[in-house]
């Protein structure tokens, strides 16, 4: 069965010698690679693209946000996005994999990072317009020094890197009283939990399964999903399967009988009516409409 494309860092440049790190100016990224990248996709590595101009609107797993000057984005692997443009854009974007960020940090954990904690977590930075330059500079030093090959060029990339990281945890709207590093008990749980169900929902949708292999009780689960983002751990997911029903829809290569039993649900007929009862329309009138969408 195809499912939705995942694209890697190799894809974009065929002269690297490393695959796990790229960096470009953002309109000669979207010229080259226009034909893959406005399609809904997945990545396997983390993307962080600034917008410096243009308009237009970017879909990262369903949900819009406005792509205008001082947009800056950050994605973390097998979030499902894609870019419509109404207005020419510019900007920097570069991509790196897990495994470029741990060799250089073996120490720290890139998802400590707010914006990575959690899927739920909005991959998307309105930066104040005095912060604007700063992230210029900063996403220019990346681009130039990938450009070149200077001696620890990768160990320099990594730590230009992570003062992008800290500057954009400074600019994110989060609680400044909580320190990175230092994540409360709640938080980590359920980012377990976010784990464990991005590995099992296809063949497993039971709470009490779930807190059974975090070592929890269901009520205390319950109550940490609830604390997190109001709604209970059965909700969570099915959030994370219709997530996955959507992302398969708008690839548009398997019927809707076959996404059912790709999800893990023998009777397609149940799957439509969970479907509507949580996203409002059915999976064709869904596809419908992105479709139609997709083409305005």
């Amino acid at each position: 069965m195809s499912l939705l494309p995942v694209l890697h860092i190799k894809e974009f440049s065929k002269s690297i010698k490393r695959d796990d790190f790229y960096a470009n100016i953002f309109s000669t990224h979207l010229k080259k690679h226009h034909s893959s990248i406005t399609k809904p996709h997945k990545h396997n590595f983390y993307l962080i693209v600034l917008f410096l101009k243009g308009k237009g609107v970017h879909e990262v797993d369903f949900n819009s946000y406005p792509i205008k000057r001082g947009a800056l984005f950050l994605l973390k692997p097998g979030q499902t996005h894609h870019w419509e443009f109404s207005e020419e854009a510019e900007g920097f974007i570069f991509f790196h994999s897990k495994e470029f960020y741990n060799l250089l940090f073996p120490n720290k954990n890139i998802d400590e990072y707010p914006v990575f904690y959690s899927s739920y977590n909005s991959p998307y930075i309105q930066l104040e317009k005095d912060l604007i330059l700063e992230f210029k500079e900063r996403f220019n030093s990346i681009y130039q020094e990938y450009k070149q090959n200077n001696l620890m060029k990768y160990r320099k990339l990594g730590l230009l890197v992570d003062l992008l990281y800290i500057d954009a945890t400074r600019a994110y709207k989060i609680d400044n009283t909580t320190e990175v590093g230092k994540v409360p008990s709640q938080v980590i749980l359920f980012r377990k939990l976010e784990v464990l169900i991005n590995e099992k929902f296809l063949v497993d949708k039971s709470p009490s399964s779930y807190a059974k292999a975090l070592h929890v009780s269901t009520k205390h689960l319950n109550r940490v999903v609830f604390n997190t983002l109001n709604i209970s751990t059965s909700d969570l997911i099915h959030q994370r399967v219709l997530l996955e029903a959507k992302r398969l829809l708008t690839h548009g290569e398997m019927s809707i009988q076959q996404i059912a039993f790709e999800l893990g649900y023998n009777d397609p007929s149940y799957f439509t009516r969970l479907f509507k009862k949580k996203v409002g329309v059915t999976p064709s009138v869904f596809i419908d409409r992105y479709k139609e969408n997709d083409k305005s």
